[in-house]
């Protein structure tokens, strides 16, 4: 078996590397992606554009719906690289939804839709979740009901970042009669339709927002539903399978342990007490660290792996998504513990280390577990689907 990258490869990475550092500059967005600032979001939406003009946005799209058709090692060296800088390389519509209207959508969406993501000048929301279907999605309330050559839509979604998308893709009841499962459709909604409602729901460090969205008789044309009718809820679990693939969550945990090595390393940690004896200690138990994010990041090459080979990773996504969760929040607790009661400060103290990244950190890592789907739903998956255990 073979762990090195190919010359090609290596080249490639040199090159988004040099390209992250001429266009890309996270100080820019202070208080993280998430912010509600229409001078973030300005300067997200000119990067992508930059992403797009390199054909970097939906590089492992076939060349058909105008990607590149590069390979999904490829397209996994980009996203890595702009994970390890924060960069927004992937989104809602390139990762998800277009796999979606690729594998299940008319030739008119795939017009329609896809040429906007390649382009960068449409970028997309998820709409999944609702305040009573989290981790049992498929008990979602928001319905749509058709009206001639309409839907209309009224319900509720939350956990999503609509205040940066043009657009939602989002799934809604079309059959309450039918089994939960059965009576769900996928739809495309624009966010300045009249009815559509967004809330800002923030973040318990105070840096960065998601939402909740509202629907008040939204109409939308029966041509915003990608796939059949009542069918929508097996179309997500395809997307969802490509949402639970990325390396990011290891790569944001990294970022964060490479800043506390290099504080520790310094004379600045000696200032707050750190002495070589409880060095020592620390060392021990962020070597734990290394090891598990090692462990997840050749499991997230796995994936990559299975998806050049044309096989689509299931109970092996949840496997690194429930892995980098635990992981974030694991790591977050070492940190913040590493570095005593000097780790709870926020920059706004003279006193705070690092600029307060590790308490942000381990406050933002609470909702790992709980966003993209929880851990005890990939743990089930893991068991039905990977080792074949019996439902209870």
């Amino acid at each position: 078996m073979e762990f090195s990258w190919s010359a090609e490869d290596d080249d490639f990475r040199l090159e988004v590397k040099t390209f992250l550092n001429e266009h890309w500059d996270a100080s820019k967005l202070p208080e993280g992606p998430n912010v509600d600032n229409d001078a973030a979001k300005n300067y997200v939406r000119e990067f992508k554009k930059k992403l797009a003009e390199k054909g970097w946005l939906t590089m492992s799209w076939p060349e058909e719906y105008g990607g590149q058709g590069a390979s999904y090692i490829r397209q996994m060296i980009f996203r890595e690289e702009g994970a390890i800088v924060d960069a927004p390389v992937g989104g809602g519509g390139e990762q998800i939804l277009a796999p979606a209207i690729m594998l299940n959508g008319t030739e008119e969406q795939k017009k329609e839709y896809l040429v906007p993501m390649t382009t960068g000048d449409v970028l997309w929301s998820q709409g999944y979740s609702e305040p009573g279907a989290g981790s049992d999605l498929a008990s979602l309330q928001t319905r749509a009901v058709k009206d001639g050559d309409e839907y209309v839509i009224n319900g509720q979604k939350v956990w999503n970042g609509a205040h940066r998308g043009d657009m939602i893709h989002t799934l809604v009841r079309t059959d309450p009669d039918a089994p939960k499962h059965r009576g769900i459709s996928y739809m495309m909604i624009d966010l300045a339709d009249k009815g559509v409602t967004i809330n800002p729901l923030w973040h318990m460090n105070g840096l960065g927002r998601f939402n909740e969205v509202f629907f008040d008789n939204v109409r939308v044309p029966i041509s915003s539903r990608v796939g059949e009718e009542n069918r929508g809820w097996y179309i997500a679990v395809t997307s969802l399978d490509f949402e639970r693939s990325g390396i990011h969550l290891i790569i944001g945990i990294q970022g964060v342990y490479e800043k506390l090595l290099s504080f520790l390393r310094s004379d600045d940690a000696k200032k707050i007490g750190v002495d070589d004896k409880r060095l020592k200690k620390i060392y021990r138990k962020l070597t734990d660290t290394t090891i598990e994010l090692e462990v997840a990041r050749l499991l997230s090459y796995r994936i990559t792996s299975m998806q050049s080979a044309g096989l689509v990773p299931n109970y092996e996504s949840s496997m690194a998504k429930c892995l980098g969760s635990e992981l974030g929040q694991f790591h977050a607790r070492r940190a913040i513990n590493s570095l005593g009661l000097h780790g709870q400060l926020l920059k706004e103290s003279k006193y705070s280390v690092l600029n307060g990244d590790v308490p942000n950190s381990y406050m933002y890592t609470v909702s790992r577990t709980i966003a993209g789907g929880t851990s005890e739903i990939q743990r089930n998956i893991i068991a039905t689907r990977g080792l074949g255990l019996p439902r209870s």
